[in-house]
């Protein structure tokens, strides 16, 4: 028998997508909420304003969601809609609260990424999940990557030998092609712009990828001449073994898209690959280039290999994002997800790190 999905954040721009998501899950939406607005499901049509680039994924909505319940407290949807998953697209400085509630009604969570503005705004409700036994899940698509977990796999293995370093770059579209009325790019809702919003998808990975956190960062910011956010980011790291790292992440694009690229660099070998091309860059393939010192490749010591993503079910950035919801909902009962509550925590400490860097100028550990 599938999941119950009570979804709330009717009004999110990826409300579409994530429809057509679950749409495709042994799952059914059985009510819906947008906290303080009673939502007519009858008349919910794809949304065309959104505040990114995203495309609408062209089906009926309504027929997406016929039949649910519909809420106007979040609260009251845990408590009596008799769900098993609260998919929540919400705004961070409410959606902790919500997830409170959601624990104490022992119903599981997967929620859009970063769930909260400030770590602290998470732990307390982190611990009390892990108590209780309730998964609560963030977004964290690059985990299914399959690109990303090639990699995870060569590290694992010791086919780099010790990483030196890493370096990343995830930019996308210009706040120009985006809505920034919306609470997304408001500080006192999300606290930060680029870095809290596009940014953790690989302030996240890239320590996945070498299964060590990020201890410290570095970090400086530009403002947004558009919204009270940070345009861009750009973070240097050092994770808990010593490898050191480099991120840069913003809205500069002057066409709808990503311009994307992970470098990893070790003692054995390197790797070097955009990680990731979404279904607007019209390209076939994503390459993954390695070299390596190791004997067996002495004949042929730089090999490309190309990964041919598929649009087919996740049609906006590809089938991975799919892969990542079916994780999910394949293992949310037990706990074993692509990412934790506890994942989520440590992504916003990180976060917390370069916000308070990018104020005061130099170095912060991460906490915890």
């Amino acid at each position: 028998m599938g999941a119950n999905i009570g979804y709330i954040g009717i009004d999110h721009h990826h409300r579409d997508p994530y429809f057509a998501v679950a749409s495709e899950l042994d799952a059914t939406i059985t009510a819906v909420c947008e906290p303080g607005r009673r939502v007519d499901v009858g008349n919910i049509a794809a949304m065309d304003d959104r505040p990114d680039e995203i495309t609408t994924e062209g089906q009926d909505m309504a027929d997406l969601v016929g039949g649910a319940a519909v809420y106007e407290d979040p609260h009251e949807l845990v408590s009596d809609a008799d769900v098993d998953v609260a998919w929540i697209t919400y705004r961070s400085d409410e959606t902790p609260a919500i997830i409170e509630s959601t624990v104490e009604n022992g119903v599981h969570v997967i929620s859009e990424k970063p769930i909260a503005r400030t770590a602290a705004d998470l732990e307390d409700i982190a611990d009390r999940a892990n108590e209780l036994g309730v998964t609560v899940s963030p977004t964290m698509y690059y985990r299914r990557n399959p690109v990303a977990m090639t990699l995870r796999d060569r590290v694992s293995e010791g086919f780099f030998g010790d990483v030196w370093t890493l370096d990343g770059r995830f930019n996308a579209s210009q706040l120009s092609y985006r809505d920034t009325d919306h609470y997304l790019y408001d500080r006192e809702t999300s606290r930060g712009g680029a870095l809290q919003w596009i940014g953790p998808h690989w302030v996240d990975v890239m320590p996945w990828i070498l299964d060590d956190p990020i201890a410290r960062v570095n970090a400086r910011f530009h403002d947004a001449v558009e919204a009270d956010v940070e345009a861009g980011a750009v973070l240097q790291f050092e994770t808990e073994s010593g490898t050191l790292g480099t991120y840069h992440t913003g809205y500069y694009l002057s066409d709808r898209g990503k311009d994307t690229h992970l470098g990893l660099y070790g003692t054995e070998g390197q790797a070097l690959t955009p990680l990731h091309h979404d279904s607007l860059q019209h390209e076939p393939t994503v390459p993954l280039d390695i070299t390596s010192e190791h004997p067996d490749w002495t004949a042929a010591p730089k090999r490309t290999v190309e990964f041919e993503f598929t649009y087919d079910r996740f049609p906006a950035w590809g089938d991975f994002v799919q892969d990542y919801f079916e994780d999910y909902f394949a293992g949310y009962e037990t706990g074993d997800v692509p990412a934790t509550v506890d994942d989520a925590v440590q992504l916003l400490r990180v976060l917390d790190a370069a916000y308070e860097s990018g104020e005061r100028g130099g170095w912060v550990e991460v906490e915890g």
